[in-house]
């Protein structure tokens, strides 16, 4: 009798429907855009869709996210970007100054990397210091990029300073050559490893059939690893368009949702983390590497 009731206990047990098993709230930072740049507004929990290993997962509360502790801004200021330098300043400030009034606002530095990553501005809880190294911004006549390597300093500084949800805002041109030594591999990993994520405006060009070693590389973290990252790449195709690039990246990094969802207490945890929407006309980003 004792070993019947023990089997229909256990039975029971596993019958019980997903909701009322042990389950645990995680968050995810989502940005939503539209098709032109612009953010989107009041998206709620039936909005969003959360999988985990392809698994749907309960959309339990959708609020606004918090301000990263820390934003970098990296520049390339390579002689490709001769043409983009007063475009650069003028971007660059209107992205500071919006996040800038975000509360409680992120420390600020600036990182160029034509010819070697140089800073610029030490990352700092005032604005005005990377504000006065975007108004400098110059090319550097004869260089070439070292877009992957300040990436990586940039994630070993936000590591040091225990950054929560930093974010790193670059300018590439892509016209110009790469040198970094570092592959997408180790950037992803970089990223991963402080919860970085990696936001780009591109000055692209229509093709490139002979890319280095290193441009390959490039193209895969301007690709792949930046919206794994949680961002994006703007491309643009004229200097014009790089100020109203940033002005659109900082429009949606300043209204990005944190969105709630419940896991099931599990021994082995999830690879990927995907979020979507149901509405066509809206782009989101998310990371998709589980914390």
């Amino acid at each position: 009798m004792a070993a019947v009731l023990t089997a229909l206990a256990a039975v029971s047990v596993s019958a019980l429907p997903a909701q009322q098993r042990s389950t645990r709230e995680r968050d995810i930072i989502v940005g939503a855009s539209l098709a032109g740049g612009g953010p989107v507004l009041n998206l709620g929990p039936t909005d969003f869709v959360v999988r985990e290993d392809r698994l749907a997962r309960e959309v339990i509360r959708v609020t606004p996210a918090p301000p990263p502790s820390h934003v970098m801004v990296l520049i390339d200021d390579s002689h490709a970007s001769q043409a983009s330098i007063p475009f650069l300043r003028s971007g660059v400030t209107t992205l500071i100054k919006k996040m800038a009034a975000m509360q409680p606002a992120p420390q600020f530095g600036l990182m160029t990397f034509g010819d070697r990553p140089t800073k610029r501005a030490e990352l700092s809880p005032a604005a005005g210091p990377a504000l006065d190294a975007a108004e400098k911004l110059f090319a550097i006549a004869g260089t070439g990029s070292y877009f992957l390597q300040a990436i990586g300093e940039t994630c070993k500084e936000l590591k040091k300073r225990s950054a929560v949800n930093p974010i790193i805002v670059a300018f590439v041109a892509e016209s110009g050559p790469e040198f970094s030594n570092e592959s997408h591999e180790q950037i992803s990993e970089a990223l991963r490893s402080v919860g970085a994520s990696l936001w780009v405006v591109d000055l692209s060009i229509a093709d490139q059939p002979d890319r280095t070693t290193e441009e390959h590389e490039r193209a895969q973290v301007l690709g792949a690893v930046t919206l794994d990252s949680g961002g994006l790449t703007r491309t643009v195709i004229s200097t014009q368009s790089i100020d109203p690039a940033f002005s659109s990246l900082a429009a949606v990094l300043t209204s990005r949702y944190l969105v709630t969802y419940a896991r099931p207490e599990q021994t082995i945890p999830p690879s990927t983390v995907v979020v979507t929407t149901k509405r066509s006309d809206v782009r989101l980003t998310s990371s998709r590497w589980p914390r």
